[in-house]
């Protein structure tokens, strides 16, 4: 009888370190889950900032092919986010003239770049 209560002792005391074990996977794998929704999130904000600088980039880059050419700079607050957007113009006279269009924002900057023949 003492062999069969030491028997049960020992499985009742497996099956508990098998519970602290599944426990420990179980907080690694949602921890990680947790942890990939966070990038996924912070990657599709980033992808949405640029896909918007882009359009604004874009924009300023008709407005210039249009004319007129000149140098400037000015600020946009839209999405939530505060935009800087600067542009220049280089060359022309028989040749292309070169576009450039940058934007800066809190996360990251946006060049595009063009080119107009006169």
């Amino acid at each position: 009888m003492t062999g069969d209560r030491r028997a049960g002792h020992a499985a009742a005391g497996f099956a508990v370190v098998e519970a602290l074990v599944a426990l420990l996977l179980a907080g690694i794998a949602i921890s990680v889950l947790a942890a990939s929704a966070a990038a996924a999130v912070r990657h599709v904000r980033l992808a949405r900032e640029r896909s918007i600088a882009v359009a604004l980039a874009a924009d300023r880059l008709e407005g210039l092919r249009a004319g007129p050419r000149d140098t400037g700079r000015d600020e946009i607050d839209a999405a939530g986010l505060h935009w800087v957007r600067t542009w220049s113009s280089a060359g022309g006279r028989g040749a292309a003239v070169i576009l450039r269009v940058q934007i800066e924002w809190p996360d990251g900057r946006v060049s595009l770049d063009g080119a107009v023949y006169p």
